[in-house]
């Protein structure tokens, strides 16, 4: 949960202006929110960068669950670091705050043609007219599958169109002798493209949201769809979960599917005999996907802005997303190198990387406002009450509607 009483005592922040850049080859300090295998992916950009000549740089990864509280604490502190790597879902804080220098004009003196890059997550990153971070990736969220457990169940491969109803038969089919079909985390970026996909919205004004929509008709049918398959019994019950996270149910054989972004490949490559692939998001309208971004962003109060300039230019560049892709965290942002060998080889897991690029056309990302991840919290919160506990959709729902929809008015 993003500390948001934290952010609101900064003080080392400032815009940045007429700041002294640094030397370009300056040390600095990166901040990544990283599980280990993820980690390694970055030390080995790290070690790139620095072998290149491009000065010091102190890798400091931390877990995705503290990254947020790391960020507000270092900011509060004047212990910023001069890079950070956030998802454009939680960055909005730390503009408002004043703790980002927008990136652009940096990125333009650095050489980097933002042409070269897909729009989606540089829109996502642009608040308050300017491109605050520079994206890395641009994920989406997928649907994993397990090679084995689908021969096992005599079940087909995930066909490029299934339809919701076809994922709820798969689901049921591979729930067997100790195995659940799928696994469905309590999120709103989880349900927000199947809300789309059936015609419905999450908040009343994607560009200036105030109140939530999820109690709306087309909203709740699409909930009311997944409350209908957790019930069927083909997803892991309340204590299962508490046992173990669904990518490791996955890595462990427990469960044949799950949604999640590009973040999880790392570790499913180090996972030994598993044989996993990808596949599209079931379909309950017309197809959408949910935009999964992470970007770089330079703190306002650094006294290296050239050299932080100078490690993210390499990191988004052709060598750094190839590296990254090669290790299997991003879905390039870079065009070329998404559509290169590095990211789309079927000889490395999964073989059916396009299958994110497929997306893109149909990709939609949820609000970029301060508040938003207080509302996420908030939804999380409650639909795990609707999913886990049994408590009726609908008032799950009027509770999103009483503590959601004042955040989204208050800022």
């Amino acid at each position: 949960m993003l500390a948001i009483p934290v952010l609101l005592v900064l003080s080392a922040c400032s815009d940045g202006a007429g700041a002294d850049e640094g030397s370009p080859t300056a040390p600095i300090t990166v901040q990544v929110g990283a599980d280990p295998e993820e980690a390694a992916v970055y030390r080995s950009l790290v070690s790139a960068y620095e072998e290149a000549g491009g000065g010091e740089v102190e890798l400091v990864p931390v877990s995705r669950d503290d990254h947020l509280t790391r960020l507000s604490t270092a900011f509060a502190s004047g212990d910023a670091p001069d890079v950070f790597l956030i998802n454009y879902r939680e960055y909005a804080p730390f503009v408002q705050r004043g703790a980002v220098r927008p990136i652009g004009p940096l990125l333009a003196d650095a050489g980097v043609d933002t042409a070269d890059y897909y729009e989606e997550p540089l829109r996502a990153f642009t608040y308050d007219g300017a491109l605050q971070c520079m994206p890395q990736n641009i994920s989406s969220l997928v649907v994993y599958w397990n090679r084995a457990l689908f021969t096992q169940a005599g079940v087909p491969a995930p066909k490029a169109d299934w339809s919701w109803a076809d994922f709820v038969a798969t689901a049921g089919a591979l729930t067997r002798d100790g195995v659940k079909g799928v696994g469905i985390d309590p999120s709103i970026v989880r349900m927000a493209p199947l809300v789309w996909s059936n015609g419905g919205t999450i908040v009343d004004d994607d560009a200036a949201p105030t109140r939530t929509t999820l109690h709306e008709p087309g909203a709740r049918a699409a909930l009311q769809s997944v409350v209908d398959l957790i019930g069927s019994g083909a997803t892991p019950d309340k204590e299962q979960l508490a046992a173990q996270g669904l990518p490791e149910q996955f890595m462990t054989g427990k469960v044949a599917m799950f949604l999640s972004s590009r973040v999880e490949v790392p570790a499913l490559r180090e996972q030994r005999g598993l044989d996993f692939d990808v596949a599209g998001l079931p379909v309950m309208g017309e197809p959408v996907s949910v935009l999964h971004s992470d970007a770089y962003c330079v703190a306002s109060g650094s006294e290296n802005a050239a050299a932080a300039a100078k490690f993210v230019a390499y990191a988004v560049g052709q060598q750094g997303q190839t590296l990254t892709a090669l290790g299997g965290r991003t879905v390039p942002s870079l065009r070329s190198v998404a559509t290169s060998p590095a990211f789309l080889s079927p000889a490395r897991a999964p073989a059916s990387s396009q299958v994110f690029l497929d997306a893109i056309p149909h990709l939609r990302h949820t609000p970029v406002t301060p508040s938003w991840p207080e509302v996420e919290d908030v939804i999380g919160t409650q639909l795990e009450r609707a999913f886990e506990d049994g408590v009726p959709l609908d008032e799950v729902l009027a509770e999103i509607r009483k503590q959601a929809d004042p955040l989204l008015q208050s800022r």
